[in-house]
């Protein structure tokens, strides 16, 4: 029998119900969204919607290039040896979206943001293998040149990538300083660790984690206590714990969310959707400073020292 998931309704019935119900009744519109990651099925129930002319683009298509604003790349996902893929998977937990007319017999998810201006950025390779920190530069180049105001990125590359791609700092600095930039507001998951691996220096060795104008993102780790020194002298600013749900694989079938740091930081990214979009409604249109972007987030959270605890609920965390 065919499945249906709101993520709406699990954030409004969060414990405390943390997320204001204005927020939520927004469903994210208004706000201009780029999400970048392996590439979307278009051809899915709940995630057609989103194939729009000028709004998908693919890194690694014959001719891309960051200036070219109106794309009909193909955006379709290859990515994912077992057939889940990772954009399809968490653009149906942001953007997903029940049809007028729902079919019977297939699968659907409703996503926390179902009405942002949602832009499929996909940061491949040519031959679809492989994300580079170069792929990524130019995912958030265009984006910039878009005018979105939130960036999504299930990605995160270790910074040693830079010397074998030929990446100088200078072509980093360029991309972080454009204007476009400057004001958006930007997502990106820690790397994903093992129970005991360290935190150590976990923002700084990884891109786009260690750039200030990020907002990093991971679940709560299962040895908080043992990394929670580290983790709070680092710009790591949200943790997020215990989410379950449903999302769409590439295939079409609702597959259990698999909540790791890409679906946190698509948590996360999707409230921000739905801050900024009452914040715009509220303020007639203008975005909020980067630290008011902060602090508004942070007021859904709970401060880092009360995740001492096992939470095995869904819970939001701050660490600053």
């Amino acid at each position: 029998m065919p499945i249906s998931f709101d993520w709406s309704k699990t954030l409004s019935e969060l414990p405390g119900n943390p997320i204001p119900p204005e927020w939520l009744e927004t469903k994210g519109k208004g706000v201009k969204l780029a999400f970048i990651d392996t590439g979307v099925n278009l051809g899915l129930a709940s995630l057609s919607h989103l194939d729009k002319p000028g709004h998908k683009f693919f890194t690694g298509a014959p001719g891309f290039s960051v200036a070219k604003l109106t794309g009909q790349d193909l955006v379709g996902e290859a990515f994912g040896g077992a057939g889940t893929g990772h954009g399809t998977l968490y653009a149906a937990l942001l953007a997903g979206k029940t049809p007028e007319l729902p079919p019977l017999d297939k699968d659907l998810v409703s996503g926390i943001a179902p009405e942002t201006d949602f832009y499929i950025l996909k940061a491949r390779n040519a031959n679809d293998k492989k994300t580079t920190l170069r792929n990524l530069l130019q995912a958030l180049e265009l984006s910039a040149n878009l005018g979105v105001e939130i960036a999504i990125t299930g990605q995160s590359i270790s910074a040693s990538e830079m010397r074998f791609e030929g990446l100088s700092d200078a072509e980093v600095n360029r991309v972080f300083s454009l204007a476009g930039l400057q004001k958006m507001f930007v997502f990106a998951p820690l790397k994903n660790l093992e129970v005991t691996d360290s935190w150590d220096g976990i923002c700084a060795n990884n891109l786009p984690n260690r750039r200030p104008e990020v907002f990093n993102v991971a679940t709560k780790p299962v040895n908080l206590e043992a990394v929670a020194g580290s983790i709070q002298t680092q710009p790591i600013h949200f943790l997020l714990s215990g989410f379950q749900g449903t999302v769409l694989s590439k295939t079409g079938d609702a597959v259990p969310l698999h909540f790791s740091n890409s679906g946190a930081v698509a948590v996360m990214g999707g409230i921000a959707a739905l801050a900024l979009s009452y914040f715009k409604s509220q303020s007639g249109g203008t975005l909020p400073a980067r630290d008011a972007m902060l602090q508004l987030l942070g007021a859904i959270c709970k401060p880092l020292s009360d995740a001492a605890v096992d939470v095995q609920t869904p819970a939001l965390f701050k660490n600053f």
